[in-house]
């Protein structure tokens, strides 16, 4: 689930995340809005950090504001556009922020390295990792990145999973001219045709972009039909305010299931929603596209939302053999099934 040019960073030590959450603790209790509730009628504050700048990815968290199923659940809800993954991860665990939107990649890494946050809810069922070539060149499988000049960013997912990738399909490195663009220049050395193939994008956000400006239908290949790409965007929660007010844990959840439902049976409802809010920034065009790709990726598995341990098992796996983790905790640590409503 704008561009995404830093879908992934290094995780923050755990060190330095001690250091910043004692830095910013006095200010944790006057934002932190969603661990206390606000008496009398009042509705429950709480905020949601994203991990981008707004794009078609967030229109259902948009629409439950919008359509007022935050409201419905006496919650006030002021959703924050972000920077990266990583940070995001960072805020909502200092309390900063009470909710997060973000892939599940830099979620794992954070709670790996000991930042206390929970998903409540698996809204995507991958990430949507993709390649894209002009129609000339063929995206058949694997190999067809061999005698290629593919895109791969160092600051992107992908990069991270690149090693296990081409061990697993047997590439040979040799003859695959990787190229490290930095992420605000690949889209034009692709449009020149200086690149090939672009391995390193999102079929819901980039890929949208690439191939309006490109003008024609480019080759598509999806990493989840190589059974390679990780359970994708999450809803996490700061795990203190998880234990003090799992009401309100409760009611935020299941108004976000909401939205994704109303996208889910209304699309261009959901689509107009958001057009009407960033149509100017972002492109009508580009939001029905990501919009119409998203419907692609929703976890509706075992139901909406809903975390499935064979899902998260399989990507713990992925995860652990390229190396982006060093071990794979039990599967309470990562995730609850508590809030969502089945």
């Amino acid at each position: 689930m704008g561009h995404r040019t830093k879908p992934f960073e290094l995780p923050i030590t755990r060190r330095a995340f001690l250091r910043r959450a004692t830095a910013v603790g006095a200010g944790i209790a006057s934002t932190s809005f969603g661990a206390h509730a606000v008496a009398g009628p009042q509705r429950k504050k709480a905020t949601l950090r994203l991990n981008w700048t707004a794009k078609g990815e967030f229109t259902p968290l948009y629409v439950a504001r919008e359509k007022g199923f935050f409201e419905e659940q006496g919650l006030d809800v002021e959703i924050l556009e972000g920077k990266s993954g990583t940070q995001a991860v960072q805020v909502v665990g200092t309390g900063n922020d009470t909710f997060g939107f973000v892939p599940s990649i830099q979620v794992v890494q954070g709670i790996n390295q000991g930042i206390p946050v929970k998903v409540t809810g698996t809204f995507g069922q991958v990430t949507g990792m993709c390649w894209a070539s002009w129609p000339d060149v063929p995206l058949g499988g694997p190999k067809a990145l061999e005698g290629r000049k593919v895109s791969i960013s160092s600051a992107s997912t992908f990069f991270q999973v690149w090693p296990a990738f081409a061990r697993k399909h047997k590439l040979d490195l040799a003859r695959i001219e990787a190229v490290n663009a930095d992420p605000s220049a690949r889209n034009g050395l692709f449009l020149s045709r200086r690149l090939d193939i672009m391995a390193d994008i999102f079929v819901a956000n980039d890929f949208v972009i690439l191939e309006s400006r490109a003008k024609q239908k480019l080759n598509l290949l999806r990493l989840s039909d190589l059974d390679f790409d990780p359970v994708g965007y999450v809803l996490i929660v700061h795990r203190p305010v998880m234990e003090r007010d799992p009401d309100l844990v409760k009611r935020f959840t299941r108004a976000t299931q909401k939205g994704f439902q109303h996208m889910v049976d209304a699309p261009k409802d959901a689509i107009g929603i958001m057009t009407k809010l960033y149509g100017e920034r972002l492109g009508p065009e580009i939001i029905e596209g990501q919009v119409s790709r998203l419907l692609t990726l929703v976890n509706r598995e075992p139901g909406l939302g809903v975390s499935s341990e064979r899902a998260w098992e399989r990507s713990l796996e992925l995860l652990h053999e390229a190396g982006v983790i060093d071990k794979k905790l039990p599967l309470p640590d990562y995730f609850t099934n508590d809030f969502v409503q089945v």
